[in-house]
């Protein structure tokens, strides 16, 4: 029985009070421990919702920036490849200041004179114009431009660049043969003029030769057939009137 109420005096104590031998509860003497609270943090529906899409949005945000950081970059990545393509074209022994000021000029005036023209003419001359004045004001800029689009036609479009080959080729020997063409057709004129010229110098007894008609050669052969025929129609006056003197002498 002692150990019994030992045991629970010893609970009482703990609990800040004790119960005797007759079941009679009795306050301690001693001051009772406050007893430790914990709060828990149960977060409600709306912080929950609210949360999720915070994280939603931030992550959205963070992929955005990082695709919009990659775009950047690979645009200063082209940027830097072009400035470097750019600069490898510049021939280092021509000056680009009025190469460049002339093509242009010649690009504007050619716009300037042709858009009173056809339609065709106003949109392939100036770009002709433009190009032909690149390549001959600055030929060794233009010429390392065209190797950079003969590579380009290699790597991309190769039937493309056998096709341009061939055709400018063939546009060289049409042109070849077009100068051999014009250039027998010019030696025939001279050759007509000047069997012409001998002819009438033997019909009228006129010394054309003399008279500079041999180095009109280089003129077009209507041009020399109008003078030749005003001199023979002089020729023929001065004779008819020559031959009506000796007629009227005659009859004196």
């Amino acid at each position: 029985m002692a150990a019994e109420a030992g045991v629970a005096a010893s609970a009482a104590e703990g609990s800040g009070s004790w119960t005797s031998s007759s079941g009679q509860t009795k306050l301690s003497i001693y001051p009772t421990p406050i007893p430790e609270v914990m709060l828990l943090d149960t977060p409600s529906a709306l912080e929950k919702r609210i949360g999720m899409v915070r994280r939603e949005i931030t992550g959205y945000y963070t992929g955005v920036h990082s695709k919009t950081q990659g775009i950047i970059n690979r645009w200063i990545s082209v940027e830097e490849k072009v400035e470097t393509r750019i600069k490898s074209f510049r021939d280092p022994t021509e000056p680009l200041n009025p190469g460049l000021l002339y093509t242009g000029i010649s690009a504007l005036t050619t716009s300037v004179l042709t858009r009173s023209r056809a339609l065709p003419i106003r949109i392939f001359l100036p770009p002709v114009a433009l190009v032909s004045a690149f390549v001959y004001f600055l030929p060794g800029t233009a010429s390392r431009v065209g190797a950079y689009g003969g590579e380009l036609e290699d790597r991309y479009v190769p039937r493309f660049r056998e096709i341009r080959k061939t055709s400018v080729a063939h546009s060289g020997i049409a042109w070849e043969r077009a100068k051999e063409s014009a250039a027998a057709g010019r030696e025939s004129v001279n050759k007509g003029v000047k069997s012409i010229v001998e002819s009438i110098e033997q019909g009228t007894g006129l010394n054309l030769k003399a008279m500079g008609w041999a180095q009109e050669k280089k003129q077009e052969a209507q041009s020399v057939a109008d003078v030749v025929q005003k001199d023979i129609k002089e020729a023929i006056e001065s004779k008819s009137s020559s031959g009506d003197s000796e007629d009227s002498k005659r009859l004196v």
